[in-house]
């Protein structure tokens, strides 16, 4: 019997995928003419349907998740009920396209908190721990991707401003991606794409090929992308791979693990793979939407 922990993450991580396909397949139809654009429409899609699925977590494992929360701060399970709320909102805001600037705002606040007050006090007291760093990085991209989707609902009417933080997020992830690919590279024992300590699952074929495969694209990505003129199509091609490996390693392991732990990891795999893929194809769709002369549709809708 499937219990709560493993049933509703996993519903509200298929429901809002589902019904983000059905609000952005215009959007899909008509960039389908423009480089690269074709996939990176349903960016929103992908972190709308992760963030359902962390909301599940928080509403189901509350006590435990309250456990990270820094000491210090009081309320700790009010917190984690809180951050849940808050992911659930963001979901739906970006899946029925209203009031985006706004999650996208509170989103980017958030991941950045998470970052200040958890992920980089923990890198800075172990550093020689790599996942600190990992960790640390892949949450401020989260942050950036956010702000990136609000670069896109801004551009019009401040154009200035959407440029500059399309440009800060180009710049950043070249370098996390530059990173990311190197930690592939180094440690190919690991599964592939978002760094991990978690050993790749034995029935994978070639892992440490897949592995080195997936961190020297990474590194060309990243490299690629300190280029403006190329930068758009190598994020959409690093969200292409997140959303393969998501595709082709994590959503199988899942209906291969046995008992609800090995369950829990392996939607944990699937989503986080996935909000990368997704803030991936969110700053694609930044800098081709913020570029001098370019005109492409918009993914986020309405405010």
């Amino acid at each position: 019997m499937t219990t709560p922990g493993v049933l509703w993450p996993a519903v509200l991580g298929v429901a809002f995928l589902a019904v983000g396909i059905i609000t952005y397949r215009r959007d899909v139809f008509e960039s389908a003419g423009h480089e690269a654009f074709g996939l990176a429409a349903l960016g929103p899609v992908f972190v709308a349907s992760s963030l359902a699925a962390f909301a599940g977590e928080h509403f189901t494992a509350a006590p435990l998740l309250a456990q990270l929360v820094p000491k210090w701060l009081p309320g700790r399970l009010f917190i984690a009920y809180f951050v849940g709320v808050a992911h659930l909102a963001a979901a739906l805001s970006f899946v029925a396209r209203r009031y985006v600037r706004w999650s996208a705002s509170g989103l980017a606040l958030m991941f950045a908190l998470f970052v200040l007050t958890m992920d980089l006090p923990g890198a800075l007291v172990r550093p020689g721990v790599r996942m600190g760093w990992s960790l640390a990085a892949r949450e401020t991209t989260f942050s950036i991707g956010a702000l990136a989707l609000l670069a896109i609902t801004i551009r019009i009417d401040r154009a200035q401003a959407a440029s500059r933080l399309s440009a800060i997020a180009r710049l950043w992830t070249a370098c996390v991606l530059v990173f990311y690919g190197v930690e592939n590279f180094l440690f190919p024992q690991y599964a592939p794409g978002v760094p991990d300590t978690t050993p790749t699952a034995a029935w994978i074929p070639f892992p440490r090929v897949i592995a080195s495969v997936t961190g020297l694209l990474l590194i060309a990505f990243g490299i690629t992308m300190f280029a403006r003129k190329r930068a758009s199509a190598a994020a959409a091609g690093c969200g292409w791979l997140m959303t393969l490996l998501t595709l082709a390693l994590y959503v199988p392991q899942f209906f291969i693990a046995r008992g609800a732990p090995a369950q829990v990891t392996a939607i944990n795999f699937i989503f986080d793979t996935l909000l990368f893929a997704g803030m991936m194809l969110v700053i694609s769709n930044a800098i081709a939407a913020t570029a001098p002369n370019r005109g492409v549709p918009s993914t986020a809708g309405p405010g």
